[in-house]
């Protein structure tokens, strides 16, 4: 596997969804100047800090879904479309379109991550925000480390099954962890306390780092070996 091919694949599927058009740069800028005037508002207004929050918890919900959904779109026109069999004929090795591919989630998650730094900047202009500017940051790690490992696992499966099939099993897993939720409630022990000490392990802001860093590279290396395998066990 060539890096010069990992690279084109990648440029080739910025071009496929016009990532860096004029329109989705237009859309990602109006998020920071939004969150701009809206920093403004409070601030001349005397807005509680709930406000701010409540604002980047929306921008920061939005940019973790818009981040992995960007980087499927190309499987699910290849899918919609029916011409992921002329990637058969395009001069990348299917390892290396594959690699790409995820190359290519990992360029998304960065914009996304970006634009929410953006606008908790912003909103943590004239400390409207009661974590101050260090804990500003802290919603863009946590929405780039979901949008990878929720983009990873769903680009990896997108190569074995359609896409509704794919998400009709995300929401399965999404239900089956809320009745996971449901049932620890339950149970005659004190799982709560054992959260209580799993949170306070992960208050340590290095080792809640470390875990996230090796949960992240994990999953997207596993997913990208998934989906590798997939990919070759396909007819184009």
């Amino acid at each position: 596997m060539r890096w010069s091919s990992v690279v084109r694949q990648c440029r080739l599927d910025c071009v496929r969804v016009d990532l860096f058009g004029l329109s989705n740069m237009l859309f990602m800028l109006l998020l920071p100047v939004l969150s701009c005037v809206a920093a403004l508002v409070l601030t001349v207004t005397g807005a509680p800090g709930q406000v701010a929050v409540s604002v980047s918890g929306g921008v920061s919900g939005m940019a973790a879904v818009m981040s992995w959904m960007s980087a499927l779109r190309v499987n699910v026109a290849e899918e919609n479309g029916g011409h992921r069999a002329m990637n058969g004929m395009i001069p990348i090795a299917r390892t290396s379109q594959v690699a790409g591919r995820f190359l290519f989630l990992l360029v998304t998650c960065a914009m996304w991550t970006v634009d929410v730094m953006a606008c908790s900047v912003f909103l943590a202009f004239g400390d409207m925000m009661d974590s101050g500017w260090a804990g500003a940051m802290i919603p863009s790690a946590v929405i780039f480390a979901f949008s990878l490992i929720v983009g990873s696992i769903l680009m990896a499966f997108s190569y074995r099954f359609t896409f509704r099939a794919m998400m009709r099993i995300f929401v399965v897993v999404i239900v089956g962890l809320y009745a996971l939720v449901a049932l620890l409630s339950r149970l005659p022990f004190d799982w709560q306390g054992l959260l209580q000490g799993v949170a306070d392990f992960m208050s340590v802001w290095w080792r809640a780092a470390l875990i996230a860093v090796v949960l992240c590279v994990g999953v997207y290396c596993i997913s990208a070996a998934l989906a590798i395998r997939f990919y070759r066990a396909k007819e184009l």
